[in-house]
């Protein structure tokens, strides 16, 4: 009969703790770990067993990456290197920086080999640079100018082809010029171009039959005067529709609307005053006068009053130290007598109770100016 463990076992058994264990990977059960190098010139070898090791655990571009994170030479040559593909990069030479790294002394006939390995692919490299240098400067920036005389002409060529075809359909055509440039989308300028292109053939025609010039007699007498009469109508209608559909397309430029500034930036320079403690008042936010429709200021060195009403829905702006959109006549300053009894009012009164205030100030009002200075108090806005 099997004995049942003592409690101090169990007891124990419970508090011991039992690590986990990590298996080794799987390939480097087999194949070992890193090659690592001790003090002596590597042997070939021992070189070889670390390329297949290598060659074994690394796909390509885990390859180069051997290459640039342990470069022994200037780092600077790697930014050439990066230009090339990556299959032109020697294996061999990523698995030796590798090594090197670690601490692995090579032969002198592998460093060598390195060594002309990295020049040969600088060289490349370098070739590939200056050969993108010489394909940039080749590339010719084509004016705006030079597009519109290559458009201007594809579309003399295009309707070049109607002009033959009125020839050789016995000088009579279907052909629709307005229709046509209206198909194309053709711009006001190019339009213009070609109305100004057929001008003079058209100013020969009319040479020919007012018969005043034997050679140009001479270089149209296969034509007849039915046929002649035709020809200088068929340009007369190119001519007359490229210009009317010219004048069609050109538009009166919009003026460009200019963006008010931001709320921000119409009051970064405002002067006023923060607080007044005498008083027992402080300013509003200047922010706050942006679109408002109503303001009020108290000059806190001369007790002078002042309510501003806006001219219209836009309300109020403000430029540099000026007050703008205010209406002169419907604005009013006044000198206080009793500063203390009034103010608030101001501060603490409904719409109904503002617009009484002005009115029962027993002193002269006069009409403000739309500047505030450092004296002035932002004392109430309304909206």
């Amino acid at each position: 009969m099997a004995r049942r463990a003592s409690k101090s076992l169990l007891k124990s058994a419970g508090k011991r703790k039992i690590k986990p264990r990590t298996p080794k990977h799987f390939d480097e059960k087999y194949l070992g770990p890193e090659p690592s190098w001790g003090d002596d010139i590597a042997t070939s070898s021992q070189i070889m067993n670390a390329y297949s090791w290598y060659n074994y655990f690394y796909n390509t571009k885990e390859k180069i990456k051997l290459l640039f994170d342990h470069y022994p030479r200037d780092k600077k040559e790697i930014h050439l290197l990066k230009r090339l593909p990556d299959w032109k990069i020697n294996s061999t030479c990523c698995y030796q920086a590798r090594m090197m790294s670690n601490g692995c002394k090579l032969p002198e006939s592998s460093v060598k080999y390195f060594n002309d390995n990295i020049d040969l692919l600088l060289t490349e490299a370098k070739k590939i640079q200056a050969e993108k240098k010489v394909e940039a400067k080749s590339k010719v920036t084509v004016s705006i100018q030079d597009r519109i005389k290559e458009q201007i002409s594809e579309y003399i060529g295009e309707i070049e082809e109607q002009v033959d075809l009125f020839m050789l359909g016995k000088y009579k055509t279907d052909f629709d010029m307005y229709k046509w440039l209206q198909h194309n989308n053709v711009k006001s300028q190019q339009s213009n171009a070609i109305a100004d292109y057929y001008r003079p053939w058209l100013n020969e025609l009319h040479e020919v039959k007012k018969n005043t010039c034997e050679q140009l007699k001479e270089g149209y007498s296969h034509l007849k005067k039915a046929e002649l009469n035709r020809f200088i109508d068929f340009l007369t209608g190119l001519i007359d529709d490229a210009s009317t559909w010219g004048a069609n397309q050109k538009t009166v430029r919009k003026t460009r609307a200019k963006k008010p500034p931001s709320v921000e930036k119409q009051v970064v320079k405002l002067k006023y005053l923060t607080e007044n403690k005498d008083y027992k008042v402080v300013s509003v936010a200047p922010a706050s006068i942006i679109g408002a429709n109503q303001l009020w200021l108290f000059n806190v060195k001369y007790r002078k009053l002042t309510v501003y009403n806006a001219m219209g829905p836009a309300g109020f702006s403000v430029k540099g130290t000026s007050l703008k959109g205010y209406d002169p006549d419907n604005s009013e300053t006044k000198t206080l007598r009793k500063p203390h009894d009034i103010l608030p009012r101001v501060l603490s009164g409904g719409k109904r109770v503002l617009s009484k205030v002005m009115a029962e100030i027993n002193s002269k009002g006069n009409q403000p100016n739309g500047r505030i200075n450092g004296d002035t108090i932002l004392l109430r806005v309304v909206k």
